[in-house]
């Protein structure tokens, strides 16, 4: 069951604290009570609460004073107050000083639950509004969606949609620049928390103790610099999905308290004493062989197979080149250029090999885009691309002149020429190796790799 909220009711009368909590707790609420302000204010520091329910007559510190202490230490929780002893003059203040809402007693529950559900819609859109800031200040002229119609991404969008309504931990494998994160997106956006948070954290950008602290948070005074409390991105996802990217990177000594998250769905801040329950999606991403890294011992075989529940094989641009049209319009239309590519600069582009996959396609274009001074891009624009290229196969035949194939050209590459040249000594010679190699003056086995590198295929064998 998908937990609604956490609320911390707080209130000094033991029946009223019993009442909320039995009807919060059957709307689908996850509920907590303290009886004082003080109890409240280590609750909210040890945990994260949704809303607080916060009533202002209360011993050991009233509610006014609870708030503005919430408020100073940046918790993020949605302050409702609810009281019996309402003044207009206290009710401003509570407003002033950060309250979502202001209830008097006596109230019904529909009408608390109401105000709690606007409380957890305004707190998921302030959280949503971070995330996107953070996004956009990384945004690279990106898709948001994925492209391509070729049986590749046909086949990958489907197992998308076989995993998206689970609530199962999946790993994503590919390529660097195969667009793993979209595809995390993709599934958290087609899941039942798709309305929720995404976050997501870059396993290999952070040492290990930072990496800690940004996931689980720190308390205050945990280390020199923790001035004040922080909840760890885990808890900012609570609720929603958890992206792990790169998890091949995380360090040996880290792996088994991510393991304890994983099996527990508990976390405890770093400098912490309790635990802290999360209900969070999971999904991992990596280029790294895992199961090399197992073997290795560089990786805890039972990590592994607690992230390996289902994986998801992000295919490499290589693989589906068809979409490389589509590709290069959405990139062009991200960036906001008004250019379009002529068909024989697609064609060249589809010959290379990509092994940057999708971010390097993107990166190609973008640069084509800004030197080109024309609206169509060519050839010629394209002209400083220095990646591996597959060239179309070369057969030869028995009549072919050699001269012709062997003729060089000023425009060509030297591996264009040395090519050429290797063609046409094979056909003076009607494909026989051993010749073909002593008239070039290198060995049978040079001749070998080379003629498997340029594709050549011989009708003479």
């Amino acid at each position: 069951m998908i937990r609604k909220g956490k609320i911390l009711v707080v209130d000094d009368e033991a029946s009223l604290r019993l009442l909320l909590s039995n009807e919060l707790t059957r709307a689908g609420y996850s509920v907590e009570v303290a009886a004082d302000g003080e109890s409240a204010l280590q609750r909210v520091r040890e945990d994260f609460f949704h809303v607080v329910l916060l009533d202002i007559i209360l011993p050991r510190m009233d509610g006014v004073s609870v708030l503005r202490t919430i408020k100073a230490e940046k918790v993020l929780s949605e302050i409702i107050i609810l009281t019996g002893n309402a003044t207009l003059e206290s009710a401003i203040e509570c407003i002033k000083l950060g309250a979502f809402e202001y209830i008097r007693k006596p109230y019904s529950i529909n009408e608390l639950i109401i105000q709690i559900e606007r409380a957890i819609v305004h707190q998921s859109s302030q959280l949503d509004r971070r995330l996107l800031k953070e996004r956009l200040s990384k945004r690279d002229g990106g898709s948001d969606t994925m492209v391509g119609t070729s049986p590749p991404m046909q086949q990958l969008r489907a197992m998308i949609a076989r995993v998206a309504p689970t609530q199962s931990t999946v790993l994503i494998l590919g390529g660097s620049g195969t667009g793993k994160e979209l595809v995390a997106r993709s599934i958290h956006e087609k899941s039942l928390v798709g309305s929720k948070q995404f976050v997501t954290i870059n396993c290999a950008s952070l040492p290990e103790h930072l990496l800690e602290s940004e996931l689980f948070g720190y308390e205050k005074g945990a280390f020199t610099d923790a001035k004040e409390q922080k909840r760890g991105l885990a808890e900012i996802a609570d609720g929603g999905t958890l992206f792990l990217d790169e998890i091949g990177e995380i360090p040996h000594h880290f792996q088994a308290k991510l393991l304890r998250f994983l099996e527990s769905g508990e976390i405890r801040r770093v400098g912490g004493t309790k635990d802290i329950s999360l209900n969070v999606r999971i999904l991992c991403a990596t280029n790294k062989p895992l199961e090399e890294l197992v073997k290795a011992q560089a990786f805890r075989a039972d990590l592994y197979y607690r992230l390996n529940v289902v994986s998801i094989l992000v295919p490499l641009l290589k693989t589906h080149r068809e979409d490389i049209p589509l590709l290069v319009s959405d990139i062009i239309a991200n960036l906001g250029f008004r250019k379009r590519f002529h068909e024989e600069a697609l064609a060249l582009l589809a010959q290379f090999d990509w092994p940057g996959n999708i971010r390097e396609l993107r990166n190609v274009v973008e640069r084509a885009c800004i030197m080109s001074s024309h609206a169509l891009i060519k050839n010629a624009d394209l002209s400083f691309l220095n990646l591996s290229v597959t060239p179309p196969p070369v057969v030869l035949q028995s009549g072919e002149s050699a001269a012709t194939t062997s003729e060089p050209a000023p425009t060509l590459s030297l591996k264009e020429v040395q090519r050429r040249h290797i063609v046409a000594v094979l056909q003076n010679v009607k494909g026989h190796r051993a010749k073909a190699a002593s008239i070039l003056k290198i060995t049978p086995k040079t001749l070998y790799q080379k003629i498997k590198d340029y594709n050549i295929v011989s009708v003479f064998e």
